[in-house]
Parts: C-alpha cells; structure tokens; sequence
C-alpha cells in the first residue's frame, strides 16, 4: 500500500504477468486516475522506506547514520532524494527519486555523494547554527513575541480577576441588603440580578483557571541565555557518532528539510520546534532535547 504510485493519481497497468512477475518498464501502462495523496508525500515516505530498508541500507545505518533521507529533496523539481548506490554498493549517493524513476524526462536531476552532503550539513549546523550567539539571534523577535503575549495573557487573568471580585462584591452586598430587610426576596427581579452576577462570577473564575493553566505549562518564560548556551553544547556533542558519522535524531529540531540546487544547499528548519526543543531543558527532558526521534 505504501509503495502504490495509484494513490497519488498514476495507476500501473500490465505491471506484471499471470505468473506475478514483474514486467518490463517498458511494458506497463500509467493510467491517470483521481489522486488521494500528494505526490511530496509518497516520495517522503518512499525515502524513509529505502532508508530503512535492511537489503537496502544495513541495519547500523537505519539506526541512526543515514543522515538526511526523509528531509532531502532535489529544489529544481521539489521532490525526495533517496538513497543510490555505485560499485556494487562501495559508493552512496543522495539523488533525485524522479529522475530514478522515470530518467531526464521526469526531471534532470542530480546527484551527490551521501557523506559529501552529510558533512556540509552536519557541519553548517555544527559550526554555524549551533552557537549559543547565532541561536540567540535567530530566536530573538520569537522570544520577544512570546514574552509579550505572555504579559498579553498575565493583563487578561488580571481583567478577569477583577470582573469576578467586582461580581462577587455585589452578590455580598445583596445578600445583606436581603439579611437586613432593605431588599424583598420574593421580588422577581432580584433573583435574576443575584442568577446573573453568579452567573458572571462562575464563568470569570472558570476563564481564570483555563488562562492559568496555560501559562503555567506554556515554558515559554523558562527559555534562557544559560538555557540556549546548554542546548548548542549537548547538541553538538551529541550529534557525532564515535568513530563517524552523524546521528540524525539531533538534527532534527533545527533542521526539518534539505534542499539540493544546482549551486547551492538550502536548509530549512522551524524556529517554533528550536523554541519547544528549548523550552523541554526546563522540564529536565535532557535525553533527546525534546527532539523527536526517527522512530
């Protein structure tokens, strides 16, 4: 199911024979039929499956050193670069799937050598990102966005304070005006001016409680210099494999897709996911930064 190409709108016909052998490419007919997933989709899924694939890629490799496969993608097409391999699997290269599959008439397509591309951005990150001043910098209008709608949300828990006490001020005061005789408790009126100010009350306490949670459990406040610092030092440290090699498990957070040009390698990453990778240190969450891992 996951390998079909059908569910991404190029149905295979004739694709095999009545024995279930595999026919020729040049034999099996695509018929365009309605898509059910987008086609940057299957071609990531195509990479994570070859990558971890034990014929493929042995298994030492699946665990961890294959760096990119899942997050590398060829610019001039948009599509996944997967694993291919040279001289009886002596040489590995990340190249574009389209053209594997279909030639130059898919796509032009490149490719480059995997530890060629593994060490340039293993190192960009290693030597450039992950320094506690360039972090800093990238985070800084992040950081000042979230402290300010923190003070946003500190002001609003304050406003709702107020309506609740001011709500609870005047039941008190018509309940002794009642106790004393001034006001009739049989009056109609007065019960729905007591059902309202509750009414008020209960759902300003209940907003209050919500807010509180939120920014308590936000650790949006607990991300620090010292905190920033710590995190570019486990990440680099953690990020080599003894021996060589790169784990990708620590690339993740600052660094979510690869793309390849013809002059040039972009990587993207998410400063929201650097923030919550920060923000885990808080909570003790050391063992993988709050970085997901490859599963």
């Amino acid at each position: 199911m996951l390998t079909r190409r059908t569910y991404v709108g190029e149905h295979q016909f004739n694709s095999r024979s009545k024995s279930k052998q595999k026919k020729p490419e040049s034999e099996v007919v695509v018929v365009a039929v309605p898509a059910l997933i987008d086609t940057k989709v299957f071609d990531a899924v195509q990479g994570q499956l070859q990558a971890r694939n034990p014929k493929i890629v042995p298994p030492r490799v699946v665990s961890g050193p294959t760096l990119l496969t899942g997050i590398c993608y060829y610019a001039q097409c948009g599509r996944a670069m997967t694993i291919r391999t040279g001289k009886s699997g002596r040489y590995r290269y990340y190249a574009c799937s389209i053209k594997a599959r279909q030639g130059e008439t898919g796509c032009a397509g490149r490719a480059i050598p995997m530890e060629t591309l593994d060490t340039l951005v293993a190192s960009h990150i290693e030597q450039r990102l992950l320094q506690p001043e360039r972090l800093q910098e990238i985070l800084a209008s992040m950081l000042s966005h979230r402290q300010e709608r923190l003070e946003r949300r500190r002001e609003h828990i304050a406003e709702l304070t107020k309506r609740a006490t001011e709500a609870d001020q005047r039941l008190r005061r018509l309940y002794d005006a009642i106790e004393s005789g001034v006001a009739d408790i049989t009056d109609p009126s007065l019960k729905e001016r007591i059902d309202g100010l509750k009414a008020i009350r209960d759902q300003a306490q209940a907003d209050i409680a919500r807010a509180q949670t939120s920014l308590a459990t936000s650790g949006e406040d607990a991300v620090t210099p010292a905190m920033v610092a710590r995190f570019a030092d486990i990440a680099r440290k953690r990020m080599r494999i003894e021996g060589g090699g790169y784990r990708r498990v620590h690339l993740r957070a600052p660094d979510q897709r690869v793309e390849v040009g013809a002059k040039e390698v972009r990587i993207i990453g998410s400063k929201g996911d650097l923030l919550r990778t920060l923000a885990a240190l808080s909570g003790g969450k050391t063992a993988t930064l709050g970085v997901p891992g490859c599963g």
